[in-house]
């Protein structure tokens, strides 16, 4: 049953058929997540690039608050598979999609003083 809702939960995110074992997919989900934390920091610089030191200061407050908040958000996500094998790739699938929200966020603050 467990398994049964890890992959309803799941199944619409971007860990691959590919992965046959946990233990590739537990990789690969740590992949993806590293490849949006990548796209993350690099908007997050562009947006920097942007700014006035003032907006600076708010922009870096802002993200570390998003820091505490996403690792706080996933180690719950991922509670509800403590102990089992599945854990890692649910917590990294929970930190790819918040980290890719959190660009498309910051994307649309750059595109805003892009046109400015």
């Amino acid at each position: 049953m467990k398994y049964l809702i890890l992959f309803i939960l799941f199944s619409g995110f971007s860990v691959s058929v590919s992965a046959q074992t946990q233990f590739e997919m537990n990789m690969e989900a740590a992949e993806n997540y590293k490849k949006a934390d990548a796209e993350l920091n690099q908007t997050y610089k562009e947006l920097m690039k942007k700014l006035d030191e003032n907006a600076k200061s708010l922009l870096k407050k802002a993200q570390l608050d998003w820091i505490k908040y996403r690792d706080s958000h996933c180690a719950f996500e991922g509670q509800l598979y403590e102990g089992g094998s599945a854990q890692p790739m649910a917590i990294s699938m929970c930190l790819e999609t918040v980290t890719r929200t959190r660009t498309q966020e910051l994307q649309v603050s750059l595109e805003e003083r892009s046109v400015k």
